[in-house]
């Protein structure tokens, strides 16, 4: 399916899922979005060929859910372009992406909706609360995402305790007005980009506590390698740090 065939319409909200061989594992994903969130919605699932086991499972799924859409990566594989295909896919007024083994059974699309209706242009989830510290992936990983995101909200002042986290919804606006950069192939860098972007502008953020009643993993490994990805990763803590001051000055003013 091409951009043009998807439907004009007075929707909402757009969840790009990006997927890879995924197969029936969308399918509890798929459903429960559908019957769990209550603004009106489209889900766009985006692979990267027509061979992707989830290809067969979407198109099942289609019979039921006339908001559900197919579109094929444009560019080269990977997470990266299955996003930025996704996000100049979209045209409601709100874009988020959703994990493809990531249930959402308590209403978090719900509460994020509910923030951007009242001002905010990115609400994120956040996976380090006193309930429930979420990170995955071995210890390394694990110390790494809690480490750059707590010096990215205690030290340089960003308004979101986790920026690495895919699990975001933004102001369709906002996502035109930033030009994205990233070339390592994965959701968190992108996500980190945007949100840092996002705070050096002044635009208002906010986010949702994640609770273990809100965690539902059907499967899904994290993809982050240590050494290639890591110079992203101080990359975006350096451009935080960099502008802590104007980030701080907005946040004041928020």
């Amino acid at each position: 399916m091409t951009e043009d065939e998807i439907k004009k319409d007075n929707k909402l909200l757009t969840l790009i899922m990006p997927v890879y061989n995924e197969g029936d594992a969308v399918i509890p994903v798929i459903s429960t979005l559908f019957l769990t969130v209550h603004c009106p919605l489209k889900i766009i699932v985006v692979h990267d060929s027509p061979q992707d086991a989830t290809v067969k499972t979407v198109n099942k799924l289609q019979k039921y859910f006339d908001d559900l859409y197919l579109v094929q990566n444009k560019w080269s594989n990977g997470v990266l372009n299955a996003i930025k295909t996704g996000f100049e896919t979209a045209d409601t007024p709100y874009v988020g992406v959703w994990v493809a083994y990531h249930l959402d059974p308590f209403g978090i699309v719900n509460a994020m909706i509910e923030k951007l209706e009242n001002g905010c242009d990115l609400v994120s989830a956040n996976r380090f609360t006193v309930d429930s510290s979420r990170a995955r992936g071995n210890t390394t990983k694990k110390l790494l995402s809690h480490g750059a995101n707590m010096v990215l909200n205690k030290i340089i002042g960003m308004p979101i305790s986790d920026i690495t986290t895919s699990i975001k919804v933004y102001r369709k606006s906002m996502l035109d007005s930033i030009e994205i950069e990233t070339v390592v192939n994965g959701g968190w860098a992108v996500n980190s980009e945007l949100a840092i972007k996002a705070a050096m502008k002044g635009y208002r953020m906010d986010e949702i506590p994640l609770e273990k009643k809100n965690i539902t993993l059907v499967h899904g490994l994290t993809n982050f390698k240590v050494l290639k990805q890591l110079p992203t990763y101080f990359h975006w803590l350096f451009i935080g740090w960099k502008n802590r001051k104007l980030i701080k000055s907005y946040l004041q003013k928020n």
